[in-house]
């Protein structure tokens, strides 16, 4: 399937041949499924390389990564916030990088860089193929911008060689990949490097927002030994993570419901768009994690 056919399908299945009688939560739901099996279509001849003789390895020194191309002096108050909580609350060292530090991390490919440059391709896909490349090459942690840690990484996590938290079914992203905890060299990290750039070679553009999500799925449904070794991953629920903003920014702080919602997640997720993050409400729960008060 192409670019073209792949669009096609999409505005037809999604927009047009979308069944009224159902309720909007089942429309929603049926919309994500179909993205996924025409994302699976569309992937369909991406073949799945896993490097020889990857050995997982935890690195004497692991660090913390996370993302801001513009400089972390740049960055919008809510994403300092979630940096300063994960200072907080990890004795590992964060490393944000930048779009200037990026090179002294790691290599990444020079065509790539260039279409990034020139604007034909979008950062939040350079931070996608920036964080894969750093877990492959250091291991250690992958946190996103928005990412507001609020207790320490949990221990059975901190001992896994490889975990995500996974997508509920309704959204059908298979996995989130706003927090990967990773061995260096891990067979699965060096597969899903090896296709994010293979696909950027053989791409100008990405089919989908959430192509490493997709890519991601490719692979363990493609490749019997990454399935084999994602299988033994536990299988946590994006939910616990993902609760606190989405339900409760705008609605007054209360102390004992932040620590009931957070309890069962290290982090929460946050975005920096909204005007509940921009300019939050005095009291309320945007507030007091904008202003890092919890």
């Amino acid at each position: 399937m192409n670019y073209i056919c792949y669009k096609l399908k999409k505005v037809f299945l999604n927009r047009i041949f979308v069944p009224f009688w159902k309720s909007k939560k089942q429309r929603w739901v049926r919309r994500n499924r179909i993205i996924a099996e025409l994302s699976e279509q569309y992937l369909l001849k991406m073949p799945v390389v896993v490097p020889e003789n990857c050995i997982p390895e935890r690195l004497p020194k692991e660090y913390i990564f996370s993302i801001w191309l513009q400089g972390e002096d740049r960055a919008p108050k809510i994403v300092k916030s979630c940096w300063e909580s994960i200072r907080r609350h990890s004795e590992k060292e964060l490393v944000v990088l930048d779009a200037d530090s990026i090179n002294q991390w790691i290599d990444l490919p020079e065509d790539f860089l260039n279409r990034w440059r020139s604007g034909k391709i979008k950062a939040c896909h350079v931070a996608d193929l920036c964080r894969v490349e750093l877990l492959w090459k250091y291991g250690g942690y992958w946190m996103d911008a928005t990412d507001y840690m609020c207790h320490p990484i949990p221990e059975f996590i901190d001992r896994e060689p490889f975990f995500m938290y996974m997508s509920d079914e309704g959204w059908n992203f298979f996995i989130q990949n706003c927090f990967i905890r990773s061995y260096a060299h891990h067979p699965i990290m060096g597969a899903w490097r090896e296709i994010i750039r293979a696909y950027w070679k053989q791409h100008s553009r990405a089919f989908d927002y959430f192509l490493p999500h997709r890519l991601f799925r490719h692979m363990v449904l493609r490749d019997a030994r990454i399935s084999e070794m994602f299988s033994k991953m536990p299988q946590i629920c994006h939910d616990c993570t993902h609760f606190l903003w989405w339900n409760y920014r705008d609605k007054p702080f209360d102390e004992r419901i932040f620590r009931e919602i957070t309890s069962e997640g290290a982090f929460q997720k946050l975005e920096y768009n909204s005007l509940s993050a921009r300019k939050p409400r005095p009291g309320t729960f945007a507030d007091y994690v904008v202003n890092g008060r919890v």
